[in-house]
């Protein structure tokens, strides 16, 4: 049984050191003998640690101002519930049974993951993650070598429908829509480079959040 965290941040700018995550949404999926099972959702924001480097536009992306981060839950009350939602499906203590970060462009995600652990004095980040991420970015960019170049850009929305999906789309920009059609691509990349396709899966309604949702 492979256990997979399809998940999606927003940060504060590209710098991974020097800024930080202020949103981090991600679906725990468990597949076995090609049926995949959701198991869990989350939808956590988290205030910038003093000192981050902020850069308008990426907040423009997320629909937030400074205003809202500074309401936003501490870095170290987000990554405490972070934690406790991968302890609860993980023993850090057992080398097999970790999860695999799934993503599109996972490969930028990463490290800011890696930063939250060190900053909260974390050092279990490879015990809870293996370290092959599936970055669906470049599986689809290997899928897609026949017509990339008649493709606008390589963005999630545009690489999910070369595949024939719609995007999970809300009104703003969201983590978790953006999990939720990784998970559509997954399933879809698998069948076509003939690994099987995931059966069984059906989109979850509950999730966990840290925050109280505020409409503008």
């Amino acid at each position: 049984m492979s256990k997979i965290l399809f998940i999606d941040t927003l940060t504060t700018g590209v710098h991974q050191e020097r800024c930080a995550i202020y949103r981090i949404g991600g679906i725990i999926c468990e597949e076995n003998v090609n049926t995949l099972h959701e198991g869990f959702r989350f939808d956590l924001a988290v205030r910038p640690f003093t000192g981050a480097r902020i850069v308008e536009n990426s907040l423009w992306v997320g629909g937030v101002t400074r205003g809202d981060l500074v309401g936003y839950p501490s870095q170290e009350a987000a990554f405490t519930d972070f934690y406790k939602i991968l302890e609860d499906r993980i023993n850090i203590r057992n080398s097999k049974d970790k999860m695999y970060l799934c993503g599109f462009n996972v490969a930028f995600d990463v490290p800011f993951l890696k930063n939250w652990f060190l900053r909260n004095g974390n050092t279990h980040f490879r015990d809870c993650f293996y370290i092959q991420d599936i970055d669906l970015m470049s599986v689809s960019a290997f899928a897609m070598m026949n017509f990339r170049e008649s493709m606008p850009d390589f963005h999630l929305e545009t690489a999910a429908k070369a595949l024939g999906i719609t995007p999970s789309k809300g009104e703003r920009y969201s983590c978790l829509d953006n999990a939720e059609t990784c998970i559509k691509m997954y399933i879809a990349l698998k069948e076509r480079l003939g690994a099987g396709r995931p059966e069984g899966w059906t989109p979850g309604t509950k999730v966990f959040k840290n925050f109280i949702e505020i409409k503008k």
